[in-house]
């Protein structure tokens, strides 16, 4: 059912990106070379073209073929796909509407001077916009990736340069046995294999609307805000669907490292101040007490061995009992917390 959905997501934005290009293209035609109804068909046809196959790229095959690759690597092989995307998309236009404008078969058009001429005026002017384009939104992309979704439209944008205060929830996720993990299977196989399982819970997160805010050792700290974390229950969804995900993996797991990952996790909503901070390294950082509550309930889920507990605070936003089981597990008081938490515990 969750592929399902989620390949149904995928080709909603595909289409979403399509309908974008088909205003974009024209618009574009019409400002480079004028406003006349033939340029403007080309345009729009070019722009459908090239944003549904640039989508289909990056949704079915660069997010999961390539993440694992080095920067370089990427940012060469987007790009020449890119490249040859504009590139195709637009001798393709130009080759059928005068084919069909002068009545002629593809071959023949290919054979005239009109098409020489294009190839040897007009195309390279093309291909240039073509390379500098794709080479520079690569890069930007593959920038975007190491900073973190977002983080650097909010950098450009100056969005969190004075802070402010936003409402959100967080999710401590936090892996089982990770120290009794290295020592069996050693540091370099270690990393394997906390590289391979961030990489794997990573799609379950983005799905769900969640922000991947750090990585700290072998947890993962995700956040969402209150709109995206109440939709669909999207920040309690989220466990659920990367346990799926890591339930379907496990044969390839235990192959390649001889066991399956395991996990618990601590929610937690409420107010943190996000702001810019540092000078050589900047980073974009959440203060408040909210991210010191909801790592204190995952170290409960420890003591208590229980998969998901989520505190009184979120859960009040969520009506869970169509598709989970909760249970109150009574109020406590936290390490370095005065006032006591209510918790509950989340089942399937």
């Amino acid at each position: 059912m969750s592929f399902k959905v989620n390949t149904a997501a995928k080709l909603k934005n595909i289409l979403l990106v399509t309908i974008f290009g088909g205003i974009i293209g024209p618009l574009f035609t019409g400002i480079a070379f004028g406003f006349d109804l033939e340029r403007v068909i080309k345009g729009f046809i070019a722009g459908v073209l090239i944003t549904s196959l640039s989508a289909y790229f990056e949704t079915f095959i660069f997010r999961g073929k390539l993440k694992q690759l080095r920067f370089s690597i990427v940012l060469l092989l987007r790009s020449m796909v890119y490249i040859t995307i504009i590139s195709f998309s637009v001798l393709m236009v130009w080759i059928v509407h005068e084919a069909t404008l002068n009545s002629r078969g593809i071959i023949d058009t290919i054979s005239t001077d009109d098409f020489r001429n294009f190839i040897t005026k007009t195309f390279p002017f093309i291909f240039l916009f073509a390379f500098s384009f794709s080479f520079l939104m690569n890069f930007l992309v593959q920038i975007n990736d190491l900073l973190g979704k977002g983080v650097l439209l909010s950098y450009i944008i100056g969005r969190y340069h004075k802070p402010k205060i936003e409402e959100r929830f967080f999710m401590f996720l936090d892996l089982e046995s990770s120290t009794t993990i290295a020592e069996t299977i050693g540091p370099l196989k270690y990393h394997e294999f906390m590289n391979r399982y961030f990489f794997d819970i990573n799609d379950p997160i983005i799905g769900s609307k969640g922000e991947i805010y750090q990585y700290v050792g072998d947890e993962v700290v995700i956040s969402w805000k209150k709109s995206n974390g109440i939709k669909n229950l999207n920040c309690i969804k989220c466990y659920f669907d990367i346990k799926e995900k890591i339930d379907s993996l496990q044969q390839r797991y235990v192959k390649e490292f001889g066991l399956i990952p395991g996990f618990k996790a601590g929610i937690h909503y409420g107010e943190v101040v996000i702001g810019e901070v540092g000078d050589s390294r900047k980073e974009i950082v959440f203060h408040g007490d909210v991210m010191n509550t909801a790592s204190r309930i995952q170290g409960q889920a420890k003591v208590l061995n229980m998969q998901l507990l989520i505190s009184e605070d979120a859960l009040k936003y969520f009506n869970v009992h169509q598709y989970y089981k909760t249970e109150e597990l009574g109020k406590y008081k936290l390490k370095g917390k005065e006032i006591e938490t209510v918790i509950f515990e989340i089942t399937k």
